[in-house]
Formats: structure tokens, sequence, C-alpha cells
């Protein structure tokens, strides 16, 4: 049956077998053992709401409750137990879970041997930026008579570029805080020869310390507040892509030598800026230039955001409690991190990269269309194989059935470049027109 299915739905299958070795049972409850703190399990798993939760994340369902309902014999629990179960998962169990499973990723990327192309030689890259939930749907009691936008949380994520995989999130449930303030917790996760690109909120002098102390380079745009010193002005303009124009000068910061990279900009921003300074304290070997490119990538994790947005559940607002939110947004995480390892079987399993000419959009709607079909043919015990196999063997697995994916039903079709939209006149005494008029007349 599994073989039949593999063949038939090659992209749910896969989808299927990640999460299985992902969401096996016995590793989710063990993970939950050493993180959880408050919370404890009565009669509901954890990995039994994790399975829930994620099937509307990955619009299998279009609810919560329409999960429950369709799965409450088997949960033998009440929809209230389920919601006090999701309003209590801890922000470390959640932050855990992503962490963990992209380990885990990890090694089967290695395993399934498509190495990414290095964007610096010498450095592993890591990308980090802020996201904060949409607002709420307005359930809770403390709700009621509020006009303004009720914020579930927020939260700082760390993208591993080269390997399209989302490593570390830190979940904070104050909607109001400050991304600054959640950086003490960001750099425990640093390591030595890494190179963090962020955006000027970042900028401060106790993360610029803490990455120093680490053995870990910045590239990061300098916030108008960061305390520094000049040392050199600014050299001759030289050449950067498109055309813009980069400057150089050294400057410290708490006794440090950083070069700071002036970016010419082609027009102003929103804000008036007509330049962007970048600080690096990377060798003099990675020029100026160089510097620059890495920076304008930072928008790769943006990029993420938006998938997750557009192929996910991610931000579920009828979760009104934070922890429940951000649960919901860290299974998102791990979803896209699986995402990019399916992209990664598809390149293992031919004889060129072939994910870069494949839709996002197209697999998503393959898999929505398929998905549920393949839950409910395939029993959960013909999959459990999955979750024990050493990763070569797994990785042998996914390229077997990546195989069977038919490329050219995915494939994407580019578009030129937009033109504005021009003003069209409107007459108020002509609201409507005919079609059938406008095509008879033309």
């Amino acid at each position: 049956m599994i073989e039949l299915l593999c063949r038939k739905m090659p992209l749910s299958s896969l989808l299927r077998g990640l999460l299985e070795r992902c969401f096996a049972a016995e590793r989710l409850e063990a993970l939950f053992e050493a993180h959880a703190r408050e919370q404890y399990t009565r009669d509901l798993l954890f990995s039994t709401v994790c399975d829930l939760l994620l099937s509307v994340v990955l619009r299998v369902y279009p609810s919560t409750h329409a999960a429950y309902q369709d799965r409450q014999q088997e949960l033998n629990v009440s929809v209230v137990a389920l919601y006090d179960k999701l309003k209590g998962i801890e922000v470390a169990v959640s932050a855990a879970l992503v962490r963990e499973t992209a380990r885990d990723l990890s090694a089967l990327l290695d395993a399934l041997d498509c190495p990414p192309k290095p964007w610096l030689p010498g450095y592993a890259v890591r990308i980090l930026d802020g996201n904060c939930l949409e607002a709420s749907e307005k359930r809770l009691g403390v709700h009621q008579g509020l006009a303004a936008a009720a914020l579930p949380g927020k939260s700082l994520v760390v993208l591993d570029p080269e390997r399209r995989l989302l490593v570390e999130v830190v979940p904070c449930e104050d909607g109001h805080a400050q991304e600054r303030s959640l950086l003490e917790a960001v750099l425990p996760t640093v390591q030595a020869g890494e190179v963090w690109i962020a955006d000027r909120n970042f900028c401060t002098l106790g993360f610029l310390r803490g990455l120093r102390e680490r053995q870990a380079a910045v590239v990061v745009r300098r916030h108008r507040s960061l305390p520094f010193g000049e040392q050199t002005p600014f050299a001759p303009a030289v050449g950067g892509e498109a055309g813009q124009r980069l400057f150089e000068q050294r400057i410290e910061v708490e006794g440090r030598t950083y070069r700071c990279v002036r970016i010419e900009l082609p027009a102003p921003t929103r804000d008036g800026d007509t330049h962007l300074d970048v600080l690096t304290d990377l060798p003099d070997t990675v020029d100026a230039a160089t510097v620059a490119r890495l920076y304008r990538k930072r928008w790769t994790l943006e990029t993420a955001f938006q998938h997750l947005e557009q192929h996910f559940a991610s931000e579920l607002n009828t979760l009104a409690y934070p922890r429940a939110a951000l649960f919901g947004f860290c299974l998102a995480l791990v979803a896209y991190n699986v995402f990019s390892v399916m992209r990664a079987a598809l390149d293992s399993a031919h004889s060129e990269p072939v994910s870069k000419g494949v839709s996002s959009y197209y697999i998503a709607h393959e898999i929505s269309a398929t998905f549920r079909a393949l839950l409910l043919l395939g029993e959960a015990l013909d999959w459990q194989f999955l979750a024990t196999c050493p990763p070569v063997q797994f990785a042998h697995w996914l390229r077997d059935v990546a195989r069977n994916v038919r490329l050219d039903s995915l494939k994407k079709h580019g578009r030129g470049p937009k033109k504005p939209p021009q003003k069209k006149p409107y007459d108020p005494k002509q609201p409507h027109v005919s079609t059938y008029k406008l095509l008879r007349d033309q």
C-alpha cells in the first residue's frame, strides 16, 4: 500500500515520511518532559496536540475546532480540555521543538549528499530577524470593550540560509516587547566561526559584544544611536553590484575596530535615508562589495516569512492565548523546514538541481489536494519504520520517492517586471459597463 501511495502521491508521501520523522510520539513526549516546567500530562498527550494543530497549520483542516471535531473519538477529551492544553504549552517547549527538529533535518540534508553553495566560504551564515504575530480575534474576557488590536506575541527567528532551515526561535508572549530585549536569549545559540546578518534594530553594544566574545562575526546596519569613534575617513568610492557606489572607513566601538561600508542608494528610503552604513568585523579579505551583497541578502528571511504566510496557516488568529498562538507559529517553522528538505530531496534525486525551477505554490496546492486522502488511506503504523531508521537509509527512501514527482507539473512560470498601474478615468454617471457591449463595439 505504501509503495502505491509513494508512486501516486509522491509529494504528500515525502511530507508524511518527514512528519513521521520529526513528530514521532516517543520523541515528542521526551521533548515535553525535558522542557516543560509548569504543564504536565494527564489525559491529552503533547504528541497528540502537535499532530492535531499541525494538521491545521498545513491547512488540512480549516480550524482547530474542525480538526477536533473530526478526531473527537480518537482524542477522547473535551474541546475545552484541548484549548486548555494549547494555552498552557510553554514557550521553551515550542522553541525546543524548532531547534531539535532543525538539528535532525540538517543531518538528513548531509545524508542526502546535496551540499549547498556557501554564501561566504569559511563561515556559517546566520540571519536574524523578528516576527510579530498578527492580531488575534478578541475571544478572551480581557479583550471585551477594547478597540485596540490584541497582539498574541512576537519572536526572533534565526535562519541558516545555505540550508534553508529556520534553526532557532525565541518566542515572547508579550506582543509589545521590544525585539532588542530578546537578544540576550539569542546569544547562547551563537557558535564560533559564524557570521550574523541583521538589521539596524539589532545593532546594540550588548549584541556586538556577545558575538565578539563567542568569536563570531557580524554584518549589521549601524543604528544611529550606536556610540562609535572614527579612526579613518571614508576611502574613495568603489563599484558594487547594480552600479552602487560603496565607501569604506574604519571605526571603533568599545575598543574594537569595525569596518563601516556605506552603500549609496539610488533613491531615498521612506525615512529619507540616502545611504546605508553597514558594520562588519570580517577580515579585509572580504571586500566591501561582498559585505554589501551579504547584507542585501538579509531579505532571504523576510521571504521565508512570506512563504510561511502564503503556504501555511502560520498565524492562527483564533488562538487568542499567547502560548497557543506561538506554538502554532513554531509548528509552521518546522513545516517550512520540512518543505526545505523536500526540495533538497528533489535536487538529490536528479542529476542537476531542480528545486529553483519548482513553484512553492504548486507544491502546496498538490499537497493540499492529496494529503488528507493519503492520511485516510495509509495506516499510521505503515510509516513508523521511518522514525527510527538511520539518516542514510531515510535519505535513500526520500530520493526514491522524489523520483516519482512530475516536475513538469510544478514548474515555475516567471513573468516580466510589473508595469506601474495607470489611473483610469472614472465617470460617476456611469458606474458600470456591459462587457457584451464592449466586445461588440471593439
